[in-house]
């Protein structure tokens, strides 16, 4: 088999929370690119419309599911919709997650508790919850992606609740990998800095500050990452490209 043939995604079918999002969005036009048909998650229907018509113009099928994650009330039926549009689900991309809780991020000690539980159910027990609804319903057996962060390894001032979410999230992945092996593969990507519309909304950036913020954060390649940095990832890891891999968090961050 010629080699870039082992990162098609043919005849599979990826669910992706978040799908709205910068990075959301990106991998749901990269699973397009490589074969695959995509389910779109986000809260909004009218934050996957966009995303939802690139797919469908690079030839694929796509089934838009407006729907809140945390709500464990909706992710049967957020399995049940991806499965009855696309007849099947064979890759789950648990991508949803940010700051909950707070309007920015807080020191450990000024963390309110519902602050601390909002943002755990947000970045880890969301995760776990849509992991057990999907599973079962996944006859192929498939592969598990995690959007993790550099925040889990390097937590930064202010940053408590978020990187231990983080940081739990990877041993997730790595139990989840035990648990389901051989018949499904759980990795995770944890980036570093990339400018989605929600980074620069919060850091109040514009890209005349990206070299700036690329050299406060300390990223050796110089250069703040691009979604489609992540996307490529989350190909090989989806892919028979990554066929070999299980229980890792992939840091992509610019060597930080």
């Amino acid at each position: 088999m010629p080699i870039l043939d082992l990162f098609r995604l043919d005849g599979q079918v990826a669910l992706i929370t978040g799908g709205g999002g910068g990075l959301g969005s990106a991998m749901a036009r990269a699973f397009a690119d490589v074969g695959a048909d995509v389910a779109l998650v986000g809260r909004t229907r009218g934050s996957l419309d966009a995303p939802a018509a690139d797919v469908r113009a690079r030839g694929r099928q796509c089934a838009v599911i407006p729907a809140d994650v945390a709500d464990p009330d909706c992710l049967g039926s957020i399995v049940s919709q991806a499965i009855n549009e696309l007849g099947g689900l064979t890759v789950l991309c648990n991508n949803v997650g940010g700051i909950a809780g707070d309007d920015s991020p807080k020191s450990a000690m000024d963390t309110t508790d519902a602050s601390w539980v909002a943002q755990v159910d947000l970045n880890l027990t969301s995760v776990w919850r849509l992991t057990k609804a999907a599973v079962p319903r996944m006859t192929r057996g498939g592969v598990i992606l995690n959007m993790s962060s550099i925040k889990a390894f390097q937590p930064s001032g202010g940053s408590a609740a978020y990187a231990v979410s983080k940081a739990a999230l990877n041993t997730l992945t790595l139990a989840l990998s035990k648990d389901l092996a051989p018949r499904f593969r759980v990795n995770g990507i944890a980036p570093g800095p990339v400018p989605t519309e929600k980074f620069k909304e919060v850091r109040k950036v514009t890209e005349a500050d990206y070299p700036r913020v690329a050299r406060e954060w300390g990223v050796p390649l110089e250069r703040l990452g691009k979604p489609d940095d992540i996307a490529a990832t989350a190909v090989f890891l989806a892919s028979p490209a990554g066929s070999w891999i299980t229980g890792q968090t992939i840091v992509v961050s610019g060597g930080m």
